[in-house]
């Protein structure tokens, strides 16, 4: 059983944030994101927050449009719509389409970077994250 089989197991017991924090597991246990397709599309786009979030702090908008990640940015804008972070979906959008070799390129994604919710209302962000978590757990009967 993984930490994914564990939170929806005990979903009754926690609160949305506790399963927030529980899906932080798939960095203590990587070989379960071979299979992430077999769990509600929310736990995916969950997943997929938490790895922009953790991206943006460490290297942030250049790293995720230059990174690991970059084969990602479609899945985890996605994944920000679908939880109702717009604005953070738009600006993940907007960096996507910056050339990376224009004159001004950094001076943009800089900008960008500072319209982020990690440098503006970070717990609204989350919020909304944990708002979606809730409906979606409350669908799963």
């Amino acid at each position: 059983m993984n930490f994914i089989d564990k939170a929806l197991a005990d979903r009754e017991n926690r609160s949305d944030d506790d399963f927030l924090q529980a899906m932080a597991g798939i960095y203590h246990e990587p070989e379960v994101r071979k299979i992430l397709h077999k769990y509600p599309s929310f736990i995916r786009d969950v997943i997929y927050i938490i790895d922009y979030d953790t991206e943006l702090q460490m290297e942030g908008l250049e790293g995720i449009l230059e990174g690991s990640m970059s084969e990602m940015c479609g899945e985890i804008q996605s994944a920000l719509i679908n939880c109702g972070a717009l604005d953070e979906a738009r600006i993940l959008h907007e960096a996507r389409q910056l050339d990376i070799e224009s004159d001004d390129y950094e001076e943009k994604i800089e900008g960008l970077q500072s319209r982020t919710a990690l440098h503006n209302d970070y717990e609204a962000f989350w919020n909304l994250v944990r708002e979606y978590i809730h409906s979606n757990l409350c669908a799963i009967h």
